[in-house]
């Protein structure tokens, strides 16, 4: 079994640096987010909305249907990467600093 984690086809050496590039695709819509864009997403909400988001957002929770046989349905991306939400507003947290943006406060 590899130790190495995976998201949209890349793989990474470590957990860390796997959020870090979830957080980094949601945050900039894969790239395609103008730099004033992705500082408004940062600039409206916490990163553990942003985490909510990106997991809602792309099933991250949810499993991935069928990898080798009709009753073999495979986890969620995070289970099988062993990481919760906490987890991905971490990585939301280090990519705000990164940018040099506020924490937004939680109403």
């Amino acid at each position: 079994m590899s130790t190495y984690k995976e998201w949209a086809g890349s793989l990474y050496r470590t957990r860390a640096e796997m959020l870090d590039a979830i957080a980094e695709a949601w945050a900039t819509a894969c790239g395609h987010a103008s730099p004033a864009e992705t500082r408004r997403n940062f600039d409206e909400a916490t990163d553990a909305e942003l985490a909510a988001e990106a997991i809602a957002g792309w099933g991250l929770d949810q499993p991935r249907g069928r990898r080798f046989s009709l009753d073999d349905e495979r986890p969620s991306h995070m289970v099988e990467h062993e990481y919760t939400a906490a987890d991905l507003a971490e990585a939301f947290a280090r990519l705000r600093a990164r940018l040099g943006r506020p924490d937004t406060e939680a109403d």
